[in-house]
């Protein structure tokens, strides 16, 4: 029954002296199969329900762990069991030998079917084909590819987020992502993802944005530009805009790249590429929650249906070529973030909510405990601001210092500014300086931060210069990262290792790879600590036979005071994650 079909829905009515054919039992079959499915679809929606994790086994081989997913016509995979894939056995692999350019595969499953029990059918007339197949086996196909998935659909952020690819091609990708709904007045974020695909070069890139019913610092337009030297080396890098919504009812804004605007910069050669990217969002009167319920119940049911032949992408796979040999350099799960949040989770996160109110982070603080709200420009965070209350005691006498708890500006390590203010009586009022130039109830205080640019936090501290009658003092502060000093420490030599933490099995191999950033000479000398295995002139480490955790160092050839190091932690066999 590889059916992806619902309709009609048709079932038998039985009587007495009714005669069953195998059709009619096929029939039994396929409209509790189709119920349940379409249910499964439109309730619970597309994705990994629990499990199906992809794991690094070696250098040529992947571990999916048992799971559960549902696909897109609603029907159940279940990989019961973790099963060990080596890559060039896998379905698609050849995608990859032909096409020596692209550095990566994606991971994907499909639901399958086999008949299983050959059993002898009286029903054929032909000797040669009488036998039948007593039942059928539902199950998975694990197979890779390098085709991309359509993002409309994909996942629930279709339901609130509108994604669309801008420009691709010399190992770079760009996506812009915006709202599908707001309110009139409301700021609007757009967001612009950057994937580096294997350029080796540093590159830049700006192009123009014409606004429709939004404006960015007053101007209808919008200038979008990336560099990547102003971020740490990675594979992925985002940026965000801040737009305003003019304050109007029941309109189509929109978001257009104006032609012929997308500049690229590889290295020091600079071209005029091909992009586009036309987008929209609703600014309507009501709450945008109420717009997405709203949106998605008026979705007629094809819509819906119209991602069945999606499949579900579990990892993507970077590979690299060390001579002859095809090795795995890095695995991201879950790439598009196809997950089923089933109702335990739910209700788990509700509760969550419930208790730490709506801005909560990953730690489980909202934002209106921490008091802290990072801001992006268009070379990402590099300001950040927060509110922190100080307990002085009432009557706090004249003289007396206090200190706030360390707290974390969240922009890394590095120089970083810090400016504070005083609330007043009003929390539209604000009091930079010294409180007593203006004669009011601003309690008679002097402010200052200490910053630590080795762990990126600060502490405030307050001197009290007269008699407080307020038992607290509400300081809001602002933290600004320094860009040109951002800048220089891009330009700076370094190098980094890929991965960054290694999880193996004792005596196991993986290929490590050093990335030289502004060096020219980019051989590296590999080295061990503490016996803990060996490594050779390629990057190839093989654990040791005793489990443990181990450092691994590369040294530059040319400058030996240039090092990175990451830490492989060793098990023993029998521990590995299955």
């Amino acid at each position: 029954m590889k059916n992806s079909k619902y309709f009609p829905f048709e079932r038998n009515n039985y009587f007495y002296g009714k005669l069953l054919s195998v059709d009619d039992f096929r029939l039994e079959q396929q409209y509790g199969n189709d119920k349940r499915r379409m249910l499964n679809r439109f309730l619970y929606g597309t994705g990994v329900v629990t499990g199906m994790n992809v794991v690094g086994v070696d250098d040529t081989t992947i571990l999916v762990e048992s799971g559960l997913a549902l696909d897109y016509s609603g029907r159940e995979i279940v990989i019961d069991e973790p099963v060990a894939r080596r890559l060039q056995t896998l379905e698609g692999f050849s995608d990859y030998e032909e096409d020596r350019n692209t550095g990566y595969l994606y991971l994907c499953i499909d639901y399958e079917e086999e008949e299983t029990q050959a059993v002898y059918s009286i029903s054929h007339s032909d000797q040669k084909e009488n036998t039948s197949f007593n039942k059928i086996r539902e199950g998975y196909r694990l197979y890779l590819t390098r085709s991309e998935p359509e993002l409309e659909g994909l996942n629930c952020r279709s339901l609130y987020e509108t994604t669309k690819q801008v420009y691709w091609d010399k190992g770079i990708r760009v996506w812009q992502s915006m709202p599908r709904f707001v309110q009139g007045g409301d700021r609007v974020e757009i967001k612009i993802e950057v994937e580096n695909m294997g350029q080796q070069e540093h590159f830049a890139f700006s192009y123009e944005l014409e606004l429709q019913c939004l404006t960015f610092e007053g101007r209808p337009c919008l200038t979008v530009s990336f560099d990547e030297l102003l971020f740490e080396k990675a594979g992925r890098y985002t940026v965000s805009y801040y737009l305003d919504a003019l304050s109007i009812k029941d309109t189509q804004a929109t978001v257009s790249l104006v032609p012929d605007s997308f500049k690229l910069r590889i290295g020091q050669n600079q071209t005029v590429e091909k992009a586009e990217a036309q987008m929209s969002l609703q600014i309507g009167s009501r709450n945008v929650r109420e717009e997405v319920r709203r949106d998605y119940y008026e979705k007629g049911m094809e819509q819906i249906l119209k991602g069945s032949s999606q499949r579900i992408y579990l990892a993507k796979i970077s590979l690299l070529r060390v001579g002859d040999v095809v090795v795995i350099n890095e695995i991201e799960k879950m790439p598009f973030q196809q997950y089923v949040a089933g109702s335990f989770l739910e209700d788990g996160m509700i509760r969550m909510l419930e208790k730490c109110g709506t801005g909560t982070g990953m730690d489980g603080s909202s934002q209106e405990e921490t008091g802290m709200h990072g801001r992006r420009d268009a070379y990402g965070v590099n300001f950040a601001e927060g509110t922190e209350e100080i307990e002085l005691g009432t009557g706090s006498a004249k003289g007396k210092r206090l200190f706030s708890r360390e707290i974390s500006h969240g922009l890394g390590i590095g120089r970083t500014t810090i400016i504070l203010s005083i609330e007043g009586s009003s929390s539209q009022e604000e009091y930079f300086g010294s409180g007593g130039i203006f004669r009011n109830n601003l309690p008679r205080v002097e402010l200052c931060a200490k910053t630590d640019s080795q762990r990126g936090v600060f502490v405030i501290g307050v001197r009290v210069l007269a008699a407080v009658p307020q038992d607290k003092l509400r300081i809001h502060w602002t933290a600004i990262r320094d860009r040109r000093e951002l800048v220089e420490e891009k330009k700076e030599p370094k190098i980094f290792i890929r991965p960054n933490v290694l999880n193996l099995s004792t005596r196991e191999s993986y290929f490590l790879e050093a990335v030289c950033s502004n060096m020219n000479e980019t051989g590296v000398v590999w080295q061990v600590k503490d016996h803990g295995g060996t490594i050779d002139a390629n990057g190839m480490y093989t654990a040791p036979n005793t489990a443990g955790v181990y450092e691994v160092t590369a040294v530059s050839a040319a400058y030996p005071e240039i090092k990175a190091s990451i830490f492989v932690i060793v098990r023993e066999k029998c521990e590995k994650n299955f």
